[in-house]
């Protein structure tokens, strides 16, 4: 199978940046790090959230894609589908987050980030996703992610069927200039409000830009959509600097260019590396945060200190992440399509 190596790579690295990001705002022990290397840990702390735009661009380059070959479907059992290659690894991760609270929460008690054990009611809200919609606390620091995503690919899925309607295809229906619209107005509006951001408008000016590029190259109508926002996001920065448009259109603009471009067989090490972290980005996604809360507890628990075991501990800490991520995606990946009869989860979105 061909795969792309530019959106391997850049699945690999930003969740490996939003690990170390998390690590760097919440475990203990990198305390220790920053006082001996303050500017890398003040930029993951900083910067490194920034690695979520990337995501929300690949996203929608790659929904925009998917709804386009998959003309004609109801929007319903699209959303459903989505839905069941999210919850799979997140419900894994809600439950282990549950379970190092039962075990670790004394330890932890004194730390804000640290969520106190859900009631069932809450534990449902994140279970359909719902629990920024409903001022619920989250339980983990990628919940968030997840609930936009399908709220995001709801919103397509439903364009999607209004184009199938007019029996037109997907790239040359009246979608990309709704889209296009749509995320103009996220740029300049729905994104400077951070009361919308548990909403999918929020976050349309990466989704919405990622799509139109995905689209851009299968008719004229979705190419001018495309150039045009565009235009408009590196106008928005120059009038008004801000690192995630601008991010979220540097990331469509290499997609758009280089997105076809494939592996190589003679980097085979790397390769098999980046496709790896990339096939288990999303459970390292939603899982990591489990092992912050463990890291950190047993840090406190034991009493632990100093540069080389702070060192030490991250490390450990990371690894474990990735090897965490590795073994749900892949238990996911046995058992998901067993119980739902439904084919293998893709790895692509």
């Amino acid at each position: 199978m061909n795969r792309s190596a530019l959106i391997d790579g850049i699945k690999a690295l930003a969740s490996q940046l939003i690990v170390l990001h998390h690590l760097s705002l919440y475990a203990p022990m990198t305390d220790w790090i920053a006082a001996a290397w303050p500017r890398l840990v003040q930029f993951l702390i900083d910067d490194g959230r920034y690695a979520v735009q990337p995501f929300l661009v690949i996203g929608g380059f790659l929904t925009a894609q998917s709804l386009a070959k998959r003309r004609g479907q109801a929007p319903g059992p699209l959303i459903w589908q989505r839905y069941l290659r999210l919850v799979p690894q997140f419900l894994v991760a809600l439950t282990l987050v549950v379970l190092a609270t039962v075990w670790l929460g004394r330890d932890l008690a004194h730390e804000d980030w640290v969520s106190p054990l859900p009631t069932v009611g809450q534990f449902l809200a994140h279970l359909f996703f719902l629990q920024d919609v409903l001022g619920v606390p989250s339980l983990s620091a990628g919940a968030w992610y997840v609930a936009i995503d399908l709220q995001l690919f709801a919103l397509f899925a439903a364009l999607a069927g209004l184009a199938a309607r007019s029996s037109a295809d997907l790239a040359h229906s009246l979608v990309p200039p709704i889209v296009a619209l749509a995320t103009v107005a996220s740029i300049e509006v729905f994104s400077r409000q951070p009361a919308f951001d548990v909403w999918a408008l929020y976050f349309l000016s990466a989704y919405g830009v990622g799509a139109l590029a995905g689209w851009s190259r299968r008719g004229t109508r979705a190419a001018l959509c495309w150039w045009l926002v565009a235009a408009w996001l590196a106008l928005d920065w120059l009038q008004d600097p801000r690192t995630r448009p601008i991010l979220a259109l540097a990331t469509a603009l290499a997609l758009y260019a280089g997105s076809h471009i494939h592996w190589r067989g003679a980097l085979g090490p790397v390769r098999r590396a980046v496709e790896h972290l990339s096939d288990v980005s999303y459970s390292v996604f939603v899982c990591h945060f489990v092992v912050i809360i463990v890291a950190s507890g047993l840090w406190e628990r034991f009493d632990l200190g100093g540069l080389g075991q702070a060192w030490l501990w991250t490390a450990l800490a990371w690894a474990a992440i990735v090897a965490l991520g590795t073994g749900v995606q892949r238990l996911c990946d046995h058992w998901v399509p067993v119980l739902t009869r439904a084919r293998p989860m893709a790895r692509g979105a």
